[in-house]
């Protein structure tokens, strides 16, 4: 029996107060066990009182019967009828308290049900699907796609929101996880699923890690870190970014990881489009939050390559905080000022890093406290372990050096990974390798706690991002009501006795799921974002990682710096910043009467309190504003100054997707100006009137007029809207292009290879289905000297399959060669289908023809109205046609198998439906209608309305007086 909690909407969770799941064998609380107890006594209870009623009936339906009945004993028959009577007595009373009590418990479940339905009624839906018109103007937004994507280092998740709940994507082979991976071959690219087989037979073109290097320059000392767990070969491309040189189209060729970030994201776009059967092009996208502004806006390049539009950048904490958060319905009331918000970690060992948020929940809403993290620490950190560990222990049990085989290391790698997951259930396991080198296989036994033991200076590492984390947002251990687990390697032992150590054992929770909360979080979020949804209102508001500051030159003061967006920095945020410069008349000249001012972006010195990743660069961007001039010189700009000062306010922001952005850039101008004597008068009635409305007895003082002849001034604020050119660390348009073309050109051969491929599988498999039909099904339907011939042929062809020719040759080869082979084939398997569909169309016509000449010869009064000429005609052509029936069968009879016959199928079902339509017209023609007097008919219809008019009226007036009548006589009565 499955009970769950009052209210429950959809993706809702059903534990209370948040908790998680109460695992099979855990023991219960005594609330748990409290609750459980009244819902078995509130299910069995009525039960046992009816029981116990029907115990009672005997005894007082004898008592009863008794004394109304003769004496038991004296009579048999009277004893036999006593008996009866008890029992039915006692059945009657029964039933009636049986009644009684079913009502009265379905009366109260309807009471129960009906409350539950008004709470659930109260409560908004977690996603709602918008129904829009399609006379309306705009996008169809019921075909628009709702995608959250986990990019992740080693699998990515896809889920999307439908059928108001939301949905993991499986990709082509059915798994909800597809790899991230990025495999290049002679002629095509491998991407996902089918790079994964490609991992080891094409060792040295397969890459990994696409996301986590995409963005950054060749000379970040972190590449030499991730070159390890990549197989394929690091080098410097366009721009400085690194990449992966491969060998592909018979060319040694160089992609830079954004490049290949968008070769993946278009496969995910694919299999996602198929899954949904809608075009996808909005998704929202994760992102570590430790990412600086030029890998995020990498990862929005590589989008845009592959044709998504990035609706949000989201960081991984956020996207699990806002998919535990959207679905509590019990979150602490902000109304409420007793009520304290619910502090939650939410603690992610991934693949490769490890990220700790501190999140604040209310109702509606959620808040970032603070956030760490390590960005060398996960899940193949501990894999290296065990990597490191054997590879000794193997050089000397088996006389082999691994670590000078990539290949083998890599084998190696995968069985420890294998390991490593085993050991997370079980304290012992076998790590083996078969042929790693050598053509040696290498095993042995490994203990969960030596795992432990070798892993310790890794789980030492786990409780620094956690104590930062802690710090940054200003909460202790014991305000942190629940610590959420996410990401596949939080299933290791230790790190959750590491967690239990840190905040006590009953905080872990798991309400979550690890793999795929953070795809579920996004999709949440685009279905925000999108119009296609409409969701229950949740505010989420992220957490500002490093500092932000800002910078511009300024003639007469220099650089000046400031700190625009600090740590712990709200996300989204706006800024106005205000600037005043200088204006002089030599400067304006050279530069063509306006001049500029440069606003620089970069990260502030207390980066290195985040352990910022240096190696990426704290340049951000560049933005300038040109178009500034003379627009007036008004004393708040000269403030004495000999020159003039242009004023202007620059709009700056840190945006949803962590980047900071220049807006727009406007300057102020301030003049005094003559107001037009009729503005003026009109402007004095309407403020003549607004005080007569306030006070009619108020006057305004005579020293506060004034002069007829007194100029008439206001001053006026005037805006001139800038340029702004900006700069960023995101690739020129350019170069877009040009990626953009090439993964046009790849795509395209990609889909040329398949389509090859297909069609010399078509080829191949008519090859072989031809020559088993022309022996078994279709012998009889050739000669032997044509069966002979194309018997040769497929053999001839199959030969040529299997030649160099035939492996290498082109789509539109197999394709002519198919075609020649089906110029033999094609009658002799349409002889056969000929032979195999006539008996059921001749049937068919047989039974039209008979049911047509039955219906009109049996004189039948459906069709007695119809002129016997017309029968005639439908009997005639029914014949003819049974008589060309019985010809054509006559002469297909006689004819041999291996000739096409001499009446097709075809030819017989035109026919039919020819008869059809020459007899249905006559055999459906109405029957007349009957013919009426209308004299007589009109005069006996006056009659009688007259009579039953005057019988009407009699009625109503004997009915109203008898009425009358009565009420007089009772009242004398």
């Amino acid at each position: 029996m499955t009970l769950t909690s009052k209210g429950s909407v959809p993706l809702a969770s059903s534990h209370p107060a948040g908790h998680g799941r109460r695992h099979v064998g855990a023991p219960q609380t005594r609330e748990e066990y409290e609750n459980e107890q009244s819902v078995v006594r509130e299910v069995f209870d009525p039960l046992s009182g009816r029981m116990s009623s029907l115990a009672k009936i005997p005894s007082q339906s004898f008592s009863l019967i008794g004394n109304l009945l003769p004496t038991p004993g004296t009579n048999l028959a009277a004893d036999i009828l006593i008996g009866v009577v008890a029992i039915g007595v006692v059945g009657l009373l029964a039933n009636l308290l049986f009644r009684r009590t079913s009502s009265s418990n379905k009366c109260r479940r309807n009471k129960k049900r009906t409350k539950q339905e008004a709470t659930h009624r109260q409560q908004e839906p977690l996603l709602d699907e918008r129904h829009k018109d399609s006379t309306s103007n705009g996008p169809k937004i019921s075909t628009m796609s709702v995608v959250g994507i986990d990019f992740g280092n080693l699998n990515t998740v896809v889920a999307v929101a439908r059928n108001r709940g939301i949905d993991v994507i499986v990709n082509e082979v059915s798994n909800r996880a597809t790899p991230s991976l990025v495999s290049f071959g002679e002629k095509q690219r491998y991407l996902g699923e089918s790079a994964k087989t490609q991992e080891i037979s094409n060792f040295k073109n397969t890459v990994a890690g696409l996301k986590r290097l995409a963005g950054r320059p060749f000379s970040d000392t972190d590449i030499q870190i991730e070159k390890k767990f990549i197989n394929a070969n690091l080098v410097e491309g366009e721009r400085g970014e690194v990449a992966a040189s491969v060998f592909y189209q018979g060319d040694q060729r160089a992609f830079t990881f954004t490049q290949l970030c968008a070769m993946f994201l278009g496969k995910v776009k694919e299999f996602t489009g198929k899954e949904i059967k809608t075009p996808v092009t909005d998704v929202v996208i994760s992102c570590p939050g430790w990412f600086t502004d030029r890998q995020r806006r990498a990862i929005l390049d590589a989008a845009d390559v592959a044709g998504l539009t990035v609706l949000r950048l989201m960081n991984d904490s956020t996207a699990a905080a806002l998919g535990y958060g959207i679905t509590k319905l019990d979150l602490p009331d902000p109304s409420d000022a007793n009520a304290k918000p619910r502090n939650v970690v939410f603690f992610d060992l991934g693949h490769s890093s490890c990220q700790v948020a501190v999140v604040s929940f209310v109702k509606g809403k959620l808040v970032v406290k603070g956030t760490a993290y390590d960005r060398n620490l996960g899940g193949r950190d501990f894999d290296e372990v065990l990597v490191e560990h054997y590879a000794k222990e193997f050089s000397t049990k088996y006389k082999i050096d691994i670590n000078s085989n990539a290949k083998a290391k890599f084998r190696l790698r995968q069985a420890a990974e294998k390991v490593k997951k085993i050991l997370s259930a079980n304290a012992v396991t076998v790590l083996n390798v078969e042929c790693i080198m050598d053509d040696k296989d290498v095993s042995a036994q490994v203990q969960r706690s030596d795992f432990e033991e070798w892993a310790a200076p890794l789980i030492e590492r786990l409780s620094v991002p956690i104590k930062d984390a802690l710090a940054a947002a200003g909460v202790t251990p014991e305000e942190v009501e629940f610590v959420e687990l996410v990401g596949g390697s939080t299933r290791i032992p230790a790190v959750k006795q590491t967690l239990s150590d840190l905040f006590g054992a009953n905080k872990l929770s798991t309400t979550l799921n690890q793999d795929e909360a953070v795809a579920r979080g996004c999709a949440l979020q685009c279905a925000m974002i999108s119009p296609v949804f409409k969701v229950r209102d949740f505010a989420v508001q992220d957490w500002n990682s490093y500092p932000i500051e800002l910078a511009w030159n300024s003639p007469e003061k220099g650089d000046t710096t400031m700190e625009a967006f600090p740590i712990g920095n709200a996300i989204p945020s706006n800024k106005v910043l205000s600037i005043f410069r200088a204006l002089n008349d030599d400067e304006l000249a050279a530069q063509g009467g306006s001049v500029a001012v440069d606003i620089e972006a970069d990260y502030g010195e207390k980066r290195a309190e985040r352990h910022f990743p240096e190696g990426v660069g704290r340049w951000i961007g560049k933005w300038t504003v040109k178009g500034i001039k003379k627009v007036g010189t008004p004393e708040s700009q000269t403030n004495g100054a000999s020159a003039p000062k242009a004023s202007i306010k620059v709009k700056t922001k840190l945006d949803g997707n962590g980047l900071v952005a220049v807006d727009s850039a406007t300057q102020i101008e301030e003049q005094v100006v003559l107001v037009e004597a009729t503005k003026l008068e009109a402007e004095k009635k309407e403020e003549g009137a607004a005080s007569m409305d306030v006070d009619n007895s108020a006057e305004s003082p005579a020293a506060e007029t004034p002069s007829a002849d007194a100029p008439k001034t206001k001053r006026v604020t005037i805006k001139h809207n800038l340029t702004v050119v900006a700069q960023t660390t995101a690739a020129p348009a350019e170069m877009l292009n040009k990626w953009k073309d090439e993964e046009g050109q790849m795509s395209a051969a990609d889909r040329l290879v398949i389509d090859t491929a297909e069609a010399r599988n078509a080829l191949e498999e008519y090859v072989y289905d031809t020559r088993s039909k022309l022996e078994m099904a279709w012998s009889e339907y050739t000669t032997e000297a044509d069966r002979s011939t194309f018997m040769k042929k497929l053999n001839d062809m199959e030969e040529w399959l299997y030649s160099d020719e035939g492996e290498n040759a082109g789509k539109g080869v197999y394709l002519e060669k198919l075609k020649e082979l089906k110029k033999l084939g094609d009658p002799i398997r349409r002889r056969f289908l000929e032979h195999e569909e006539r008996p059921r169309t001749e049937k068919h016509l047989r039974d039209y023809i008979n049911s047509v000449l039955v219906n009109v010869s049996a004189g039948d009064d459906r069709y007695a109205h119809i002129p016997k000429e017309d029968l005639d005609k439908v009997a005639k052509e029914a014949q003819a046609k049974l008589n060309w029936l019985n010809d054509s069968i006559a002469k297909i009879n006689e004819q041999p198998k291996h000739q096409d016959p001499a009446v097709s199928v075809d030819q017989i079902n035109k026919e039919r439906e020819a008869l059809h339509i020459f007899t249905t017209p006559i055999l459906n023609k109405p029957k007349p209608a009957p013919k009426v007097e209308k004299k007589e008919e009109k005069k006996e219809g006056k009659k009688g309305d007259a009579k039953e008019d005057k019988m009407e009226t009699d009625e109503k007036e004997g009915s109203e007086g008898g009425a009358k009548d009565e009420g007089n006589r009772m009242d004398v009565d």
